[in-house]
């Protein structure tokens, strides 16, 4: 009996150090993790300055006559965009718009977004002249996403999900609708997916 005991007592006492690590492990750790996740999500004083240069030297070069002014440097901690950390953002205080100079960290080169706002705003305005030939061509559409790139060498992406059966789809028709895309509403580049007859059928081309 008494050995029984004195294993019993062996065990709790190995069982409590165990648990008591854990505990001091968990208590260090904690703050730790804490202090780290905290300086992750606060920007870089020295990238902040570094963007903020970078932009300046950019904008002289490629806009010259442009009166602008650095709002301020965006940080993406939250990973809003892909190709970024750091953004200086710009006002041109002539057209009151604002845009982003920012190194791209795929090809390292400081570039701005101009291309990619000017792009979407192209396409909000596109898109009820495509809505319009959809429904007089192919009947009134499921659903149509024409969505800008975020990307500079990018092209936006047309969805059109259609009702039509099969057999109310030819590739005159898909190649009318695109001729429309490129000689009416002068898109130059786009990829387009037509998805029809209960989207087992698809249509697919990229100019």
């Amino acid at each position: 009996m008494n050995t029984q005991i004195k294993g019993w007592h062996k065990l709790v006492i190995i069982v409590t150090g165990i648990l008591a690590f854990l505990v001091v492990g968990v208590v260090v750790a904690i703050p730790w993790l804490l202090s780290e996740l905290i300086a992750s999500s606060q920007p870089d004083a020295k990238e902040e300055e570094k963007i903020s240069e970078q932009a300046e030297q950019y904008l002289q070069m490629k806009y010259p006559h442009m009166k602008y002014e650095i709002s301020y440097v965006f940080y993406d901690n939250g990973s809003q965009y892909g190709n970024f950390d750091y953004a200086a953002v710009i006002l041109n205080t002539e057209t009151q718009k604002t845009f982003m100079v920012y190194e791209n960290r795929y090809n390292k080169q400081i570039e701005d977004d101009i291309s990619i706002q000017e792009a979407a705003e192209f396409i909000e305005q596109v898109k009820p002249k495509v809505y319009s030939y959809i429904e007089k061509k192919f009947g009134e559409p499921i659903g149509i996403a024409f969505t800008p790139s975020s990307d500079i060498a990018g092209i936006p992406v047309l969805n059109i999900s259609l009702n039509n059966n099969k057999e109310e789809i030819n590739e005159e028709m898909f190649l009318s609708f695109i001729d429309y895309l490129q000689n009416e509403l002068n898109i130059k580049h786009a990829r387009v997916f037509i998805t029809y007859d209960n989207e087992t059928e698809i249509w697919d081309k990229e100019f």
